[in-house]
């Protein structure tokens, strides 16, 4: 049984509309159903009446409205606690971000940001599981700034758009880039080993679908979920691999990696970074950081 399942089953409770109800849960009307039919089946009986209008709750559900309200009054309490307990200080901002944001792109943005940051405990988890859940635990005050690519798959879903703001952080760039060694030893006409994202990374939907379309000749060696583990596989000249450039800056000024096919302008990908946080978010801190990482973004821009 999931937890989410019992605000459903108050919400259809109150609303008697399946439309009305998954609207205001932010899901869909068809996965809505689906949570609602799961949890009778984990609780062993109908709990709505679906042939009158609005929908009533059968007696098994009037029974049941009582044991959900006091788990929900736990679970609130429980969250409310430990969510004061994270903050640790008033001055903390809660980040979740990508594995390579927190390794190579949040330093330099604290550094660039100096004094704009100043007095902020920075709680950074390079993590990110299951982008919806990211974004309501922004909405739930669980976190407070979320960082991801603008692209399909990490975007917020059309039900929580309008309840978050967003604000750019870097232009970016997915490149191919292999060491100079491997360049010179193919031959020509030959194929290039191929590090390749893992079939449930959202950059193997970004990167896949143009190495098809682009028919490359390219014969997969390696995958790995982790930019950091394709670069470094790079730089040991086992393949070409697509990296973000905020990735790759010090191998590419060091010249431990190049750009392969740099005739070929359109295998480089556009790919946006931003940051998200809730609509209405009004502590001190996380107001700091936000003002603070827009300055910085509008001083790049103007220094390129």
């Amino acid at each position: 049984m999931e937890f989410k399942w019992l605000d459903d089953f108050m919400s259809l409770m109150e609303l008697g509309n399946f439309s009305a109800a998954a609207k205001a849960r932010h899901v869909t009307q068809s996965a809505f159903s689906r949570r609602i039919q799961a949890l009778e089946l984990w609780v062993g009986v109908p709990l709505f009446d679906r042939t009158s209008y609005p929908i009533t709750l059968t007696e098994h559900g009037k029974k049941f409205v009582p044991y959900v309200e006091n788990l929900l009054e736990m679970i609130k309490v429980t969250k409310e606690d430990f969510s004061q307990a994270s903050l640790k200080t008033d001055n903390s901002v809660r980040i979740v971000c990508l594995h390579s944001f927190a390794v190579n792109l949040m330093p330099r943005l604290f550094r660039e940001a100096g004094v704009l940051l100043d007095g902020l405990n920075l709680a950074l988890n390079p993590s990110v599981q299951g982008i919806d859940n990211h974004f309501q635990a922004l909405l739930d005050n669980s976190n407070d700034i979320l960082l991801a690519y603008n692209t399909k798959g990490m975007r917020p879903s059309f039900l929580l758009e309008d309840q978050v703001e967003r604000r750019l952080v870097l232009k970016e760039k997915i490149i191919p880039v292999a060491s100079p060694e491997l360049l010179e030893s193919i031959p020509q006409g030959g194929s290039y080993p191929y590090l390749a994202y893992s079939e449930h990374t959202f950059l193997f939907n970004v990167v896949a679908p143009l190495t098809e379309q682009m028919q490359l000749p390219l014969e997969q060696v390696f995958e790995t979920t982790l930019s950091e583990s394709l670069i470094k596989m790079a730089v040991s000249g086992m393949g070409i691999a697509w990296a973000p450039l905020h990735a790759i800056e010090s191998e590419l000024e060091q010249g431990t990696l190049v750009q392969a096919f740099p005739e070929r302008s359109e295998l480089a990908i556009p790919l946006d970074i931003v940051c998200y946080r809730a609509k209405g978010a009004t502590r001190p801190a996380v107001e700091q950081f936000w003002q603070g990482i827009g300055e910085v973004v509008a001083q790049s821009a103007s220094n390129n």
